[in-house]
């Protein structure tokens, strides 16, 4: 069928699945099929908390540039840590964004001879906790919260579409696997040179997770999704709320019936101020193909027959095939540096040039 064209995102709360399930999962099997985004209230991660991590998020970024180097993702294979303004590659434009990449915490036990993907997984880049006392603890702290909200809302998901409630992290998300999250820094328009444009992020869909939980830390706009007819509809902080929204590896396994929806951020208007946001990425696992799950006819007879997307479709066939070369490249794709410094085989055999990178490394 073809599928409504939505000009708003709805808002789920919580409260409604402990009090009234079967309406909650109607309503997020609605969101999942014809939006791939959603608001969530009602969870249980405290306001006081998530003005605690903003403000943790600000005095980070605001730390002098030589002391934020010390945790530059050129310093580790994993991708984790800091990019300086206008680092990431998005279509091959730069994104106009600070960010620190974190996740839970594991060692590099990668060696030669592994599996490329196992690369990815190792230890944060943190900061002195002399320079920023407490930074650490709370990300953490944080991670570990948005865990438990992204694997609850997993299980509604898998029921909303006809599965099993838990089929999805017991099969597609292995035991101790890292998961990443980010702090993000939209300088706005003010802010920036002529030539650097308004990206702070460019057309894309999350790769390789179940779901995105987004924390819009202060109330600027940017955030847009991109409907199923090409039209732009603005996602705009709901104080208290997180943006979820579907991953490829989601839309993968449950044959496109959640749709993994393009989005993009714009700076901000100018004096505005920056923009901060914290999102997390629940992923499916990457070290082996994903095989789509039996979903019921009815269901798959409401999937959406058309959705346009700007993100293009960079790696999405290797995907289906191998998630964990797929999600390498991705990375790659995006932060050049890192790749030119660990990964410069691969990233050639694939035609990324990272011969431009930052030569400063």
């Amino acid at each position: 069928m073809t599928a409504p064209d939505f000009s708003s995102i709805p808002v789920l709360d919580l409260a409604v699945a402990r009090s009234n399930k079967p309406q909650f999962l109607q309503d997020l099997k609605h969101a999942l099929i014809h939006v791939g985004f959603f608001y969530v209230t009602g969870h249980a991660i405290t306001q006081s908390f998530l003005d605690h991590l903003t403000s943790l998020t600000v005095k980070y970024f605001d730390l002098p540039l030589e002391e934020k180097l010390k945790t530059d993702k050129i310093h580790s294979p994993t991708f984790l840590g800091y990019s300086v303004q206008g680092n990431e590659i998005t279509k091959d434009k730069k994104d106009n964004r600070e960010q620190f990449d974190f996740a839970n915490e594991l060692p590099q036990l990668w060696q030669p001879g592994q599996p490329i993907h196992e690369r990815l997984t190792g230890p944060n880049l943190w900061p002195s906790d002399t320079v920023l006392p407490g930074f650490r603890d709370a990300l953490l702290d944080y991670h570990k919260q948005a865990t438990d909200l992204a694997e609850e809302l997993t299980r509604y998901v898998a029921e909303a579409v006809g599965l099993p409630a838990n089929i999805l992290l017991d099969e597609y998300v292995v035991k101790g696997q890292q998961h990443r999250a980010k702090l993000v820094k939209y300088p706005a328009i003010d802010e920036l040179s002529a030539t650097d444009g308004d990206q702070g992020v460019g057309p894309h869909r999350d790769n390789s997770s179940l779901l995105t939980i987004l924390y819009q830390a202060n109330d600027l706009p940017g955030l847009q999704v991109q409907n199923h007819a090409g039209d732009w509809v603005d996602a705009r902080p709901i104080k208290g709320s997180f943006v979820v929204n579907i991953g490829t590896g989601l839309e993968h396994l449950v044959q496109r019936v959640a749709v993994a929806t393009t989005h993009q951020v714009l700076n901000p208007p100018p004096g505005r101020g920056p923009r901060y946001s914290i999102p997390f990425f629940l992923g499916a696992r990457i070290d082996k193909k994903l095989t789509p799950l039996e979903i019921p006819q009815h269901i798959l007879d409401e999937r959406p027959e058309t959705v346009v997307s700007d993100s293009g479709n960079q790696f999405n066939e290797l995907y289906s095939e191998d998630p964990g070369t797929s999600t390498v490249l991705n990375r790659i794709s995006s932060h050049r540096d890192v790749a030119a410094k660990y990964y410069p085989e691969l990233a050639k055999a694939h035609g990324i040039n990272v011969e431009d990178a930052n030569a400063a490394y």
